[in-house]
C-alpha cells in the first residue's frame, strides 16, 4: 500500500519531521531507503522504471500483492503495549485515513485491550515517585484520547449542563486511592480537613470519569436517613 506515494523521495519528505507522517515518527533520507531496500529484498516492494528526475530516488514504487496483504494486516492490527500509542498506534491511524479506511473497529479494539492496563495503571495510593505519576497520567491521557477520537467534541461541548443535581450535601474532596472491581470501583478520598470518604460506584463510571488519585471531586451523599452523634 503505496497510497500515492511512487518513489523514494516522496517517501522521504512524508517522513520528514515536518511530514504527514514525520510529525509523528521521523526517518532520515539514508534510513529511509535502507528501509526500501529491505522491503524490496523481502518482496513487498517493487521497483518499476523511473520518473523524471535523476538518480535512484526517482524509480517507482509499487507494493506488491505480499506487500499490500503486510500492510493491511499491519494496519488492522492493534497496538500491544501503552507506550507505543503516540507512535505506532497514531501512525496507523494516520496511514489509515490516507488509505480511506475508517478507524472505529480498531479504536474499539484498542480501547478495550488497552483497558485493563490503563485500570492498573490509574489505581494506586498516592505518595508515588515522578515515574508513577508519569505513567499514571499517560495512560489517562491514553484514554481520553481514545475516547474523543471515537467519539469527536460535538458542537455542544461547552453548553451548560441540561440539569442541575438536587442534592445538597456535595463535599469537595481529594481522591486518595481507586481499586478497580470487575463491576463495581471503590473510590477513597479525604476532606480538607483530613476526614475519610469511601465511595463505591460502577466500573463503567469510574472509567468515563476518568478517577485517579489526586483528583479533585465533588462527594455527593444522599441518604434517606442522616444520623447524629455526640460525646456523652
Amino acid at each position: 500500500m503505496t497510497q500515492g506515494v511512487s518513489h523514494g523521495w516522496a517517501l522521504g519528505t512524508l517522513l520528514a519531521p515536518d511530514g504527514e507522517i514525520g510529525r509523528i515518527w521521523s526517518l532520515t533520507r539514508p534510513l529511509t531507503y535502507r528501509a526500501i531496500d529491505g522491503l524490496v529484498d523481502q518482496g513487498l516492494l517493487s521497483r518499476r522504471g523511473r520518473t523524471a528526475g535523476l538518480g535512484r530516488d526517482r524509480v517507482v514504487l509499487a507494493a506488491t500483492a505480499a506487500g499490500r496483504r503486510t500492510g493491511r494486516r499491519w494496519l488492522d492490527t492493534t497496538v500491544q503495549h501503552l507506550r507505543d500509542g503516540r507512535t505506532e498506534l497514531l501512525v496507523k491511524l494516520a496511514l489509515r485515513r490516507r488509505a480511506g479506511l475508517d478507524n472505529e473497529a480498531l479504536l474499539n479494539a484498542q480501547q478495550l485491550l488497552f483497558e485493563p492496563a490503563i485500570d492498573a495503571l490509574t489505581a494506586g495510593h498516592g505518595g508515588e515517585d515522578f515515574v508513577d505519576l508519569w505513567r499514571r497520567e499517560s495512560a489517562r491521557a491514553v484514554r481520553r484520547f481514545l475516547d474523543q477520537a471515537l467519539h469527536p467534541p460535538g458542537a455542544e461541548v461547552g453548553a451548560k449542563p441540561e440539569m442541575r443535581l438536587s442534592a445538597r450535601n456535595q463535599l469537595r474532596s481529594t481522591v486518595t486511592a481507586v481499586h478497580h472491581g470487575e463491576v463495581m470501583s471503590t473510590i477513597k478520598a479525604v476532606l480538607g480537613d483530613g476526614q475519610p470518604l469511601t465511595a463505591a460506584i460502577t466500573t463503567d463510571a469510574a472509567q468515563e470519569l476518568d478517577v485517579a488519585p489526586g483528583d479533585v471531586v465533588v462527594v455527593v451523599i444522599k441518604s434517606t436517613e442522616v444520623m447524629v452523634a455526640k460525646a456523652s
